[in-house]
Order: structure tokens, then sequence, then C-alpha cells
């Protein structure tokens, strides 16, 4: 197999092979890394606390430890103070079960590719192979188009790595992402599959129409084209106070006042009420698929998005399990 074949480190591909057939349900949950300067014990802590959920929602098919960086260039205050985290690679190292010898659960490590350029990007990708054991990896962008950042598009790096590394043993299974509201977004993900992208995650959903208009447009550029879809993983996180809902915005999140207004209006319970709510879009999004015959395969990503809402993700972890049956299960 080459270089990459004699120092691989944890193997594991179920989740490469489920996501690349149409027929398979799939299921992954992001977790946030814990913060930098976390005592090890306290890391290990969580890595089991993943473990439990893992074991409590067996649907799930694979951890994305996400890269969690100071977003300078978003308009308006930052509503939650940034701290800074560990580094997602070591953290899904542990997960996938660090020096054990077997992979307790694959790990997908997002990528911020365009902050670094190719040489020191490439020694980072070699690295995360070697030494780390990651074979997953979610390639991402910038935060605005209105900087010029030093290193490649999620486009060029994914070609880069499909046609340097991936023939020298080092293949990668590369994801990329989905914004249903930007425009053109069809076209991106068309783009980004030819250039090596396996499989698509969207930004957090808490509305129908946008992902229904991505997917008919994605569906009818791939039958044009003659081109198999990309599988495209739906991202649901719950939301338990009126904090949690400004910090989505301020990530760009589109969130209805309608929502808004719906998952705010007890007291008690705001975190069930955003689960049902998720619910109801979920089943509409299926829905007009079934409708209109898309064919885009899709998936389910549940986050917890903030420390405090990950006991809850598990609920709708559950809720989301049982709706998309009989796959998932």
């Amino acid at each position: 197999m080459g270089g990459g074949g004699e120092k691989g480190g944890l193997e594991g591909r179920r989740f490469r092979e489920k996501t690349v057939n149409p027929r398979e349900g799939v299921l992954i949950y992001t977790v946030i890394p814990p913060p930098r300067g976390t005592p090890r014990a306290a890391v290990q802590a969580s890595a089991e606390s993943v473990y439990r959920l893992i074991e409590d929602v067996p649907a799930i098919d694979a951890v994305h430890v996400p890269e969690v960086r100071q977003e300078e260039a978003r308009p308006g205050l930052r509503t939650v103070p940034f701290v800074p985290k560990l580094e997602p690679r070591a953290f899904a190292h542990l997960l996938q079960g660090g020096a054990c010898g077997r992979v307790r659960v694959e790990a997908i490590v997002s990528r911020r590719v365009v902050y670094t350029h190719w040489a020191n990007q490439r020694r980072w990708l070699l690295r995360t192979w070697r030494e780390y054991g990651i074979r997953n990896l979610l390639l991402v962008g910038g935060e605005s188009h209105r900087i010029r950042y030093p290193g490649p598009s999620v486009a060029e790096a994914a070609h880069r790595i499909s046609q340097e590394l991936a023939p020298q043993g080092y293949e990668f299974f590369l994801g990329g992402i989905a914004i249903p509201t930007r425009e053109r977004e069809p076209q991106r993900l068309l783009e980004k599959a030819r250039s090596g992208i396996r499989f698509f995650t969207t930004q957090l959903l808490y509305e129908a129409e946008s992902t229904q208009r991505l997917l008919k447009g994605y569906h009818d550029l791939c039958r044009e084209g003659g081109e198999a879809p990309r599988r495209i993983f739906l991202s649901f996180a719950p939301i338990s106070s009126q904090q949690d809902l400004e910090f989505l915005r301020w990530m760009g999140v589109k969130i209805p006042r309608s929502v808004e207004a719906e998952i705010l209006r007890g007291w008690l319970g705001t975190a069930w009420r955003s689960i049902a709510v998720i619910e109801r879009i979920v089943r509409e999004i299926l829905a007009f698929c079934r409708d209109e015959r898309l064919n885009v395969p899709l998936g389910i990503n549940v986050e917890h998005a903030r420390r405090h809402n990950f006991e809850v993700s598990r609920d709708l972890a559950w809720a989301l399990t049982e709706i998309c049956n009989p796959q998932m299960r």
C-alpha cells in the first residue's frame, strides 16, 4: 500500500463504507473537545462520557471532533467568551482508543485548511495519519470571502490530498461543509465533490426550506451531469436557553423568529421543545425528498453545540434515529 500503509496506526473503515453506500443509514455525533489545559484525568472522563453516549445510542457510526477557532470576522459581539480548546486530533485519537490497539469509535477531525500554506498542511496531514491514526477529515474553509487566506481552499486542498497523498497510501476520507442558505451552494457541492470530497455536513438547521432548495438543486445538477450525489449529513443541536439561541445566531445559524418563539414559550422544557421542532423539520425534509424523488443520500449529524447540552443531545440522537428507521436501527 505504500508509505501510508506501513505506518497506518488505527484502522477502521466502516464509516467510509456505510457513507458511500446510499442504501445505508448513517449517524454521526459532533463533540467539542475539552478546553486546553484540562487535566488529563478530566479529559479521560470526558472521553468516557462519549463512550457512554455511544453505548446508549448504538446507531452512532462515528464521532466528529471540530477545530474550534476564534471567530474574528463575524459581525456583532460574541455572546459567549471564547475558550481555546484541546487540539481536535489529540482528543479524536483518545476517542479512537489511543494506544489500546483497537478502534473504540471512528473519529472525524475538522481541519481549517485555509489558515496554513500547503507545505505545512502536508506535514500536518502526514503526522495526523501516522501518529494520530486519523483517517476521516472534514475540510473547512474561512470565515469570510473578503479575507485573503494563506492556505488553499477546500476544493484545492481536497484535490491535492487526493492527487498527491492518496497514491502514497494516505487515503483520507474527505468531507466538506454545506451551507443551505448560501448562494450557488449546489454548484459549490458539485465542484468540491469533483475535487475529492466524499460527504458533506450542513450548518445547524432549524428550518426546512433552505435545505429543501439545496437538495433539489444538487440533485438536478448531479442528474444533468450524470454524477452520483455525495451523502449530505443534516446537522441538528438542541437549544436549552435564550443564550444558546443568541450564540447560534452569532455563529451564522438561521433560526426563524417563529421557531424562536416556539422553543422559548415556556419556562421549563425548552430543550424538549427544540427537539420537537427538529423532529418536525426532519420529517418535512424527508417528505420533500420522497415527493420530489430526490436520490441524494442523507445522514444525520447530532451536535451538543455547548457543553451543558451534552446530556440532552442523547435524547435528540434517539429521536432522530427513530424517525430515520429502519436504516439507522
